[in-house]
């Protein structure tokens, strides 16, 4: 039989195990003094090691990032909101309802391509929810898929006829396309329901333009201007477009053949509109590549401007580089009556290899019943004296159709690119073009042209564009 080695204990453990105090024979007093503190510097450093580390501040929980995300999104922040709303979709992929901001916030930035597969995918999901529908309906308005939007209204409208957005978004639809009749019942139904302030302006622009008594009714917002919200009518020039053209021009007197090409885009960005362009000339013998960029913009009420610069490098007939703008103001501010006109006042300076000159550019426009306005545009250059009047009538009869006849009589040129345009020469010029749709988001510009500068020389042709827009 195998004999256990008995464990011995200490005084101490005896003691705990017999729940006795431990005694200490023979000890002073000081010496369980100095015990008690040394058993109470052991436990203390032990708590120290063994305890628990602070606890980090814990995270928001995903209901308060939703609120801080909202509230960046109410300030019009949109970019914080997208980041934060993303990373709350990685934490929590389940939440549609984030899922949902997102696609509007994307939206409101004018990414319409990633908020449209965001709303579809939730219609997919959801097909009974007719907000979600009508916000689709709305992205898909703005980038400007027409008969997909109105087929998600009407599609609304007979699940819910008193759904108020769909019924604007539907009229919007209808005013775009210049079918104010039937724009005008659906936001009279919509203002119904919201007794919205900005409906009931509309619907009274819409009645002004219906009512046989009024002969003139000015726009809303100057059709001139490539500026304005993205869910408002269509402009030309589209906000959003890039452009390629081709010119030649033939001349008298032996000149060469003038060929011109022509890259330019636009990016609207909120209410302003920036314009770059880039063209190769030859003229005269000569190959000169401008580049040229205008910032257009709102300013107060019934105004608009823009600020344009160009340059050339190592320039021959075109400008080195000038620098100019024009300030557009409608008169309707001061009286009623006066709201069929707007003037102009505009300045630019041109600095040429051999001489600088300064061109002032004011003008005024009246605008015509049958949406068509008429322009009035002085040319004049004071170091030669030169002077031009150019008349403009414009007509717009569909948001996507625009066509223009001009003439322009007096001793510079209505479109100054050359020295010899500045010259103080006899001229007159004729001009006709238009723009139309070709599909959906593809149209072609074309323009026609003839000049006769007297003694200098008689210049004819034109040019043409394809404009892709969206």
């Amino acid at each position: 039989m195998l004999v256990q080695p008995r464990k011995t204990q200490s005084a101490g453990q005896q003691a705990l195990l017999s729940h006795r105090p431990l005694q200490l024979h023979g000890s002073h007093p000081w010496q369980s003094f100095y015990l008690v503190f040394l058993v109470f510097w052991i436990l203390l450093i032990t708590g120290e090691e063994t305890g628990a580390a602070p606890q980090a501040a814990s995270p928001p929980s995903p209901e308060a990032r939703i609120e801080q995300a909202r509230q960046l999104e109410a300030a019009q922040q949109y970019g914080q909101a997208e980041a934060l709303y993303r990373e709350i979709l990685r934490l929590a992929p389940d939440r549609d309802d984030v899922r949902a901001a997102l696609a509007r916030v994307l939206s409101w930035q004018g990414l319409y391509a990633e908020a449209i597969d965001l709303y579809r995918s939730l219609v997919q999901r959801y097909p009974n929810d007719v907000d979600l529908k009508t916000a689709l309906a709305r992205v898909l308005s703005w980038q400007k898929s027409t008969e997909d939007a109105k087929a998600l209204y009407e599609q609304v409208l007979r699940h819910n006829p008193h759904h108020a957005e769909a019924r604007e978004g539907l009229a919007n639809l209808f005013y775009w396309e210049g079918r104010f009749d039937e724009a005008l019942v659906y936001y009279e139904r919509a203002h119904a329901v919201t007794n919205d302030a900005a409906l009931a302006e509309r619907i009274s622009a819409i009645k002004s333009r219906q009512s046989r008594s009024i002969l003139f009714a000015a726009p809303e917002t100057s059709p001139q201007a490539p500026l304005g919200s993205r869910d408002s009518a269509v402009r030309l020039p589209f906000r959003d477009y890039f452009k390629v053209g081709y010119g030649q021009f033939s001349y008298s007197r032996g000149i060469q053949t003038e060929h011109a090409v022509l890259v330019e885009a636009a990016k609207s960005v909120g209410e302003q509109t920036l314009v770059g362009r880039v063209e190769s000339l030859h003229r005269f013998g000569f190959h000169d590549v401008p580049i040229s960029a205008e910032l257009y913009s709102p300013l107060w009420a019934r105004a608009w401007g823009y600020v344009a610069a160009q340059g050339t490098v190592d320039a021959r007939f075109t400008p080195t580089y000038s620098v100019g703008g024009e300030l557009y103001q409608g008169l309707g501010i001061l009286h009623s009556l006066l709201s069929i006109f707007e003037v102009s006042v505009g300045y630019r300076r041109l600095s040429y290899r051999t001489d600088d000159i300064n061109l002032f550019m004011p003008s005024l426009t009246v605008y015509l019943p049958f949406d068509t306005w008429l322009t009035e545009q002085l040319y004049w250059v004071p170091e030669t004296g030169a002077m031009t009047l150019a008349s403009r009538l414009t007509w717009r009869p569909t948001p996507r159709v625009q066509l223009f006849v001009s003439g322009s009589f007096g001793t510079s040129g209505e479109r100054i690119v050359a020295t010899q345009d500045i010259t103080r020469i006899g001229s007159h010029t004729i001009q006709g073009g238009f723009i139309i749709p070709i599909i959906e988001r593809l149209s072609l510009e074309a323009t026609g042209y003839y000049e006769d500068r007297g003694r200098l020389y008689a210049r004819q042709g034109g040019n043409f564009a394809i404009i892709y827009h969206w």
